[in-house]
C-alpha cells in the first residue's frame, strides 16, 4: 500500500531539489560577468554601469572642511558639526513601587504608579518644545526656540577617484573626535559671535575643550563644535552603479546587499570565482535533495505495507 505522508514528503523534497537546480541553471556568474566592469578611475563610458572598485578610502584635498560662518577650518576630517543647544524644561516620568505585593522577592505583583517631574535638559536650540511644563506643584514656562541653525558637513571621501559615502564604509574607517581649544575659538569666531544676536562668549568646558555659551540657566544657549578626524582606513571593495563621479550602492537582481561592500581588495575575477563556487555548492545541495527525495519516493511506492 502506498504511504501517503511519505509520498507527499518525497515529492516535496524532489521538487525542492529541482527548484534549487533551476534557480542556478542560469549561472549567475555569467549574468554578473556581462554587467560588471572593473574600474580604477571614473570613466565616462561606465556611466550607469555596475562597477567594482577596491583600495583604501582616502579624503580628497586633505579632508579640508571650512565653516564659512565661524571661520573655523579643519583638515583630514570625515565630518564637521556645529550644533547649538538650549536649556529648557522637560517633563520626565518614572514608575514608583507603592506596594510590593505578597511576593517580596519578585515584582510580578507589585503595584506601581507613574510620577511626573520637571527636569532641565539641553535640546537643539531650534527644536520645538512644550510652551509650558507643569509638575512638582508648579508651572514652568519654556523659552522660545532660538534662530541659530546647526551646520553639518561631510568630508569628500574617495576610493580610486570615486566619491563614496562614509556611511557605506564606516566599519573600515578608524577615526577620533577633534575639538577646539578656547584660544582657537576666541581667535577665529569673533565675527560669528558678533552677528549671532546672542551674548555668546568663549568658555572652557570641564574637559578643557572650548565652546560658545551664553550661560547655563533656562533659555541659555551653548554651541558645541567638533569634527571626526580620519586616523586610518582599511582596504575595501565596493560594487555599485557609477553616477557621475559617485559610486552609488543600489541593491538589484544582479548583486546582493551583502556583496556590495566587502573587506579587502577583491578583483573582478576573484568576485566572479566566488559566485561560481556558490552556484556549484547550491547545485550540489539541489542534487542531494533530489537523490534523497527519489529514495523516499521508492520506499513510499513499496509493494506492500508490512503489518
Amino acid at each position: 500500500m502506498i504511504r501517503p505522508k511519505l509520498l507527499i514528503a518525497s515529492i516535496v523534497i524532489v521538487a525542492l531539489g529541482i527548484a534549487m537546480g533551476l534557480a542556478n541553471s542560469e549561472d549567475r556568474a555569467k549574468k554578473v560577468a556581462g554587467e560588471l566592469v572593473e574600474a580604477s578611475s571614473v570613466e565616462p563610458q561606465n556611466e550607469g554601469k555596475l562597477v567594482i572598485i577596491s583600495g583604501t578610502p582616502e579624503l580628497a584635498d586633505g579632508g579640508v572642511i571650512v565653516d564659512e560662518e565661524t571661520g573655523l577650518q579643519v583638515s583630514n576630517a570625515i565630518s564637521y558639526s556645529r550644533v547649538p543647544y538650549q536649556k529648557v524644561y522637560k517633563e520626565e516620568s518614572r514608575e514608583v513601587v507603592v506596594d510590593r505585593g505578597e511576593d517580596k522577592l519578585r515584582d510580578f505583583d507589585d503595584k506601581t504608579r507613574t510620577e511626573y517631574h520637571v527636569v532641565e535638559a539641553w535640546i537643539n536650540a531650534d527644536s520645538s518644545r512644550e510652551p509650558y511644563v507643569s509638575g512638582d506643584g508648579a508651572r514652568h514656562e519654556n523659552p522660545e526656540p532660538v534662530n541659530l541653525p546647526a551646520y553639518h558637513k561631510m568630508g569628500d571621501l574617495r576610493l580610486t577617484g570615486f566619491k563614496i559615502s562614509a556611511g557605506d564604509v564606516s566599519p573600515y574607517l578608524h577615526h577620533s573626535t577633534g575639538t577646539f581649544t578656547p584660544e582657537e575659538l576666541a581667535t577665529t569666531c569673533g565675527e560669528y559671535i558678533a552677528h549671532s544676536e546672542l551674548d555668546l562668549k568663549v568658555v572652557e568646558r570641564k574637559d578643557g575643550d572650548g565652546m560658545l555659551s551664553t550661560g547655563s540657566d533656562i533659555g541659555d544657549v551653548q554651541v558645541l563644535l567638533s569634527y571626526q578626524r580620519l586616523d586610518s582606513a582599511d582596504p575595501v571593495t565596493l560594487i555599485g552603479r557609477q553616477q557621475g563621479d559617485e559610486l552609488v550602492l543600489v541593491e538589484d537582481d544582479v548583486v546582493s546587499e551583502l556583496e556590495q561592500v566587502q573587506a579587502g581588495a577583491i578583483s573582478r575575477e576573484e568576485f566572479l570565482d566566488s559566485i561560481t563556487s556558490e552556484d556549484s555548492s547550491s547545485r550540489m545541495i539541489g542534487i542531494g535533495f533530489i537523490v534523497v527525495g527519489a529514495i523516499l519516493l521508492v520506499f513510499s511506492l513499496g509493494f506492500i505495507q508490512r503489518p
